[in-house]
């Protein structure tokens, strides 16, 4: 293994040291040229050191390794893959089983449904023929007492304005009664006066349900649906004598706006009939004259399935208890269609009366969200460019909305040639609003900072409303629709290829759920093909994509891993090594082990000498954190804890052959990443040391023990001394302005030095250590020598005074 410590040939690039980028491909970023040999004392620095880490050289067994020269560090790539995937991601609320919820059907349970009902089709729309054919019908008065007695009247909104004329009397009912400048208050009160009110809103807020309550609450006892297909100028001729009417969906554009003047006309035909009317338009309708429209906002889901609770038999058990259970809970996290609150209200009786298991009530979400994504690809409504939005927006979740825009049009390009080849895609450029995407996809708009490398910057972004709607969509898409599968690779592929992060890692992330959902059809035509991609940005989208997956519950990824890492293909190898640092600490043991055979493997395995160094670096830059992410869990420090099981079993390796570099290589690699953003903040393995508790014998103890035997090596050794030494005056510098770094080192600094020579060179670095052009010594540098010289009695810095 000499070879490993041969020296760049003349013209190569400097050797990196500490400050030096690892051997594995050039630094990418903006931190420039990196240099210093490796036993250099003085290199700019670099929190993500390699020990002695030569500059990358084309790779023999790579004709085409020049083609990508950007490379990341593993922890970073870690950081990148954390911040930029869907929170779901990363919780157990993704993993589904079966082809619904665990494995079962579930139909839907009877009972009434309240409100606009999109998914169960129990929507009455009438479509009675032509001009000379009736263009209403009956809605029948039960019908309009049934939904009355589950009816949830909703409360005045915080920004609610002044009501224009007197509002209307405040009526009570059997269950509550409104409150003045509400919805139903504002929409009333225009109601008896002008006899016509326009109510708008989602079709999924029971605006119907809440047009009827409005025509009952004038005093109506007869009720019509009118033709939504009619013109505003015909409805008049449609009223009947003391009816009340509703029209639902009326649609409004603005080839065909509602005018001041149909509302007029239909006002005084009201008034000479005796009759009333409510027309639903949807949330962005276009509506001329000064009283406008309505904007109907329907209770707290809490209070629609309170309401719908309160006439179901539920067994004797109380209404609140079963709101405050943990199952009931979770479906109520988020605003969801109010016939759904129907639906699940009579799962929450059923479980009250014990014909349904908790499982199965837990599992309605699940059932609710693969509900609603078939009712979006079945219907014939929808164009391809609609569900090409859809698709986007379920891999771009929480993504910045012209993002996801962008990239669902070179989706619909993609799937437009799957469905008709011959004719080019044709995109609107100016077509639907954002605001109706975003509803119609049931989603919300928000403003959030995006982090970028310039910094944060405010962003408008859109997630889904239920946060399972994402994952069943795609796996609806991969599983429901093969035909669409060229389409989605072609565009996936194009994604992993986008120089902008968060592009890159949502391809990953998708591809995860398509691993999980179908892992042997998605290995073949994304994973494996990424893994085995020239460019290094491709092998990481692999990475990305197998560490999320086995976060999803994905089977058999530390066996793929395993069987990579070992491989003769050095770009699978490379994939494989990676993704052990991206999600090692989920079976670290597993993971470190598999490293250290790899490591060992070289030696058997021959070929290029000059290609080792690089790949035993990224070997050790995964190895160390994976360990870094195991020692961050609460427990880490304690007995049985990773950090106290892991560290100290690399001791013992340090003593020679391939196993003491890549141990070594992987100390300094864990010396650099920080608690805090750039490289600020505390050092996170001397934040480790200093939670590990200090008394012998203890596990706490033998970590301590065991980092710094560790550390003594590192410093030791004639290729890492210098990345070591460039750490520690990191390490001085961060515990300048953090009492509690500072301590730790007061602790570690006395074991590193067993011999005079430990002394003398840990004193000289602590005597010459400067901050900027201050020729001063660093005050920290000169209180932490004095640890090194006992007897010595540490006391915590006074505080700094605020500015």
């Amino acid at each position: 293994m000499n070879a490993l410590h041969e020296q760049p040939a003349a013209g190569d690039e400097p050797a990196g040291g500490p400050a030096g980028g690892p051997v594995g491909g050039p630094v990418d970023g903006p931190a420039g040229a990196r240099g210093g040999g490796p036993g250099a004392l003085e290199a700019p620095a670099d929190a993500h050191a390699g020990p002695g880490a030569a500059a990358p050289g084309p790779d023999p067994d790579d004709t085409d390794s020049g083609a990508d020269s950007e490379f990341e560090y593993a922890w970073d790539s870690r950081q990148d893959l954390y911040r930029h995937s869907p929170a779901i991601m990363l919780g157990r609320a993704a993993r589904l089983g079966g082809s619904l919820v665990g494995g079962d059907q579930h139909g839907v349970s009877g009972g009434q449904v309240t409100g606009d009902v999109i998914l169960g089709g129990s929507k009455v729309e009438y479509h009675l023929g032509g001009d000379s054919e009736e263009r209403s019908g009956e809605i029948p008065a039960t019908e309009v007492e049934r939904l009355a007695r589950c009816f949830v009247f909703p409360p005045r909104a915080e920004d609610a304005g002044a009501v224009t004329g007197e509002p209307a009397a405040r009526t009570g009912t059997p269950h509550g009664e409104w409150e003045p400048g509400s919805p139903f208050d504002v929409a009333l009160t225009r109601l008896r006066q002008h006899r016509v009110t326009v109510l708008s809103g989602p079709a999924t807020t029971g605006r119907r349900a809440a047009a009827l309550m409005l025509l009952r609450a004038v005093g109506g006892t007869a009720y019509r649906a009118l033709d939504p297909a009619l013109s505003p100028g015909r409805l008049t001729g449609e009223l009947r004598e003391g009816c009340g009417h509703l029209v639902a969906d009326f649609p409004t554009t603005a080839e065909r706006p509602l005018r001041e003047h149909h509302l007029r006309a239909l006002s005084e035909r009201l008034h000479a009939v005796g009759g009333h009317l409510v027309i639903v338009v949807g949330p962005h309708p276009v509506v001329h004259g000064d009283d406008g429209h309505v904007a109907w906002r329907p209770p707290e889901p809490a209070a629609l399935l309170r309401g719908h609770l309160r006439h179901k038999d539920l067994a004797g058990h109380d209404i609140d208890d079963l709101l405050a259970r943990a199952e009931v809970r979770s479906v109520l996290g988020h605003r969801r269609p109010v016939a759904e609150l129907a639906r699940f209200a009579d799962r929450i009786a059923e479980y009250a009366q014990g014909a349904l298991s908790l499982t199965a009530l837990a599992g309605f979400g699940h059932y609710a969200a693969e509900r609603q994504v078939r009712e979006w690809f079945d219907s014939t409504e929808q164009s391809l460019h609609d569900k090409a939005f859809l698709i986007a927006l379920a891999t771009f979740d929480e993504a910045p909305y012209p993002l996801t825009a962008e990239l669902s049009d070179v989706l619909f390009g993609y799937l437009q040639r799957i469905e008709n080849p011959g004719e080019p895609a044709r995109i609107p450029v100016f077509g639907t609003s954002s605001a109706q995407r975003v509803e119609h996809a049931r989603a919300d708009r928000y403003q959030e900072a995006e982090e970028t490398e310039w910094g944060p910057v405010l962003q408008t972004k859109v997630q889904f409303r239920d946060p399972l709607t994402a994952i069943t969509l795609l796996r609806e898409v991969w599983t429901g629709h093969p035909s669409s599968r060229p389409a989605l690779v072609a565009w996936l592929r194009r994604l992993a290829d986008d120089p902008r992060a968060v592009v890159r890692t949502r391809a990953a992330s998708t591809a995860a759920v398509l691993a999980q959902t179908d892992l042997p059809s998605t290995m073949a035509l994304l994973i494996r093909p990424w893994a085995l991609e020239r460019r290094p940005r491709a092998r990481l989208a692999a990475a990305n994509a197998l560490a999320l997956a086995h976060h999803l519950g994905a089977p058999h990824v530390p066996r793929i891993l395993r069987s990579w890492c070992t491989t003769n293909d050095h770009r699978l190898r490379r994939a494989a090594v990676r993704t052990y640092a991206l999600v090692g600490d989920a079976f670290p043991r597993e993971a470190v082990e598999a490293l250290l055979e790899a490591a060992r493997a070289m030696d058997a395995r021959g070929g290029p000498v000059r290609t080792w160094p690089e790949e035993l670096d990224e070997l050790a830059q995964s190895a160390a954190t994976l360990l870094l992410a195991a020692g961050q869990d609460a427990g880490a420090c304690e007995a049985g804890g990773a950090a106290t099981e892991l560290w100290p079993a690399l001791v013992p390796l340090t003593r020679g052959g391939a196993a003491r570099d890549f141990v070594l290589r992987a100390v300094v690699h864990a010396c650099g990443p920080t608690d805090g953003a750039d490289g600020t903040g505390r050092p996170l393995l001397l934040d480790l040391f200093g939670r590990a508790e200090a008394a012998a014998g203890t596990p706490g103890g033998l970590l301590r023990q065991s980092l710094a035997a560790l550390w003594r090596s590192v410093l030791n050794d004639p290729l890492c001394s210098g990345s070591g030494l460039e750490a520690m005056r990191r390490w001085v510098r961060a515990a300048g302005d953090d009492p509690e770094a500072e301590r730790a080192l007061v602790e570690l600094l006395p074991l590193l030095t067993v011999s005079v020579e430990d002394t003398k060179r840990l004193a000289y670095l602590l005597e010459n250590l400067r901050d900027g052009g201050d020729p001063a010594p660093l005050a920290v540098a000169l209180r932490l020598r004095g640890t090194l010289f006992p007897p010595y009695a540490w006391t915590a810095p006074a505080p700094r005074p605020v500015p």
